[in-house]
């Protein structure tokens, strides 16, 4: 479950989703200010998304039954907007100038760090793990959209980070079973605060369960479950609003095939397809997440 004393264990991963979406907008949400002077007709605004991200992940044996751990991403999201007329959904020309809400953009930035310490205990056949961390404000912060928006200005609604240091705690239960492994976990991830912005995020929970085995391979691993993943709304200046981020839950299946490679190289392909969503509101649908992994361990106490 926890690497070895001494031992670091890095991987690398990239991952990747994409969806496709779009929506009615109505005056006077086009452009307050705009619309109390010549209402439009109404618009439809279409939208390819592309979300990657270039993965690290650190964990480091302490001792026997604690190590610590580091998760952080660059992230790449890149959005296509097209702005059509909502009957006959042509492309239109903006009425106002450029639109205040989309536009056609590449965004890069770093996300915010998860730092944890995890401690491992074994009883008989199960084996139990242990995690307490937290977050750190790093990725990159918008001011309130919807504030902006009312005032018939431009703004941005994605944001790399929280801007809070949020606290994280989880628990892992595994079992051997002869060729086999089921295991079953819980992460939760606390929004305590808002930040400079008056803005916080939602609270999050995540929990799943999976069985995994080499199937009588001598490199091979296959795993097999299921997650269920829970966000609450988020607030801008303590206040719920009627577009954005309004909770969600979704239920998905999770599986990933692995290979071990001589010198402690491993190479793993994961993917989380969605089975079932219920979002509050004109949210995305949860798509499929598909990551490509390469990890290796290093035992930094052999000598040279």
């Amino acid at each position: 479950m926890l690497p070895p004393r001494g031992t670091l264990n890095l991987s690398l991963s990239i991952t990747g989703t994409g969806a496709h979406t779009g929506h009615v907008e109505s005056c006077p949400d086009i452009n307050g200010p705009a619309c109390a002077a010549k209402p439009v007709p109404d618009e439809w605004h279409d939208l390819n998304l592309f979300f990657g991200e270039l993965r690290l992940h650190a964990e480091y044996g302490i001792t026997s039954w604690l190590s610590t751990e580091l998760l952080w991403s660059l992230r790449v999201v890149h959005v296509g907007f097209q702005l059509e007329d909502a009957v006959t959904r042509m492309p239109i020309t903006p009425p106002y100038g450029p639109d205040l809400h989309h536009r056609t953009e590449t965004l890069v930035g770093l996300t915010d760090p998860w730092l944890s310490a995890r401690a491992a205990k074994v009883l008989g056949p199960w084996a139990f793990a242990f995690r307490l961390g937290l977050t750190l404000p790093i990725g990159s912060t918008v001011p309130n959209p919807f504030e902006l928006e009312r005032e018939g200005k431009q703004h941005e609604h994605i944001q790399f980070g929280s801007g809070t240091v949020d606290p994280l705690a989880g628990v892992e239960l595994h079992r051997a079973i002869g060729r086999f492994s089921v295991a079953g976990w819980m992460l939760a991830k606390a929004s305590l605060y808002q930040n400079a912005q008056h803005y916080q995020a939602g609270s999050q929970l995540l929990a799943g369960a999976n069985a995994s085995s080499d199937l009588w391979t001598s490199r091979w691993w296959f795993m097999l479950g299921a997650l269920v993943y829970n966000e609450q709304p988020e607030r801008w200046d303590g206040v719920t609003e009627t577009e954005g981020n309004l909770g969600r839950t979704d239920v998905m299946l999770d599986t990933a095939i692995s290979v071990r490679f001589r010198g402690r190289w491993s190479v793993t392909l994961s993917a989380r397809i969605p089975l079932f969503s219920q979002a509050v509101g004109a949210q995305l649908s949860s798509p499929a997440f598909g990551e490509l992994s390469i990890a290796r361990s290093f035992d930094l106490t052999r000598r040279r």
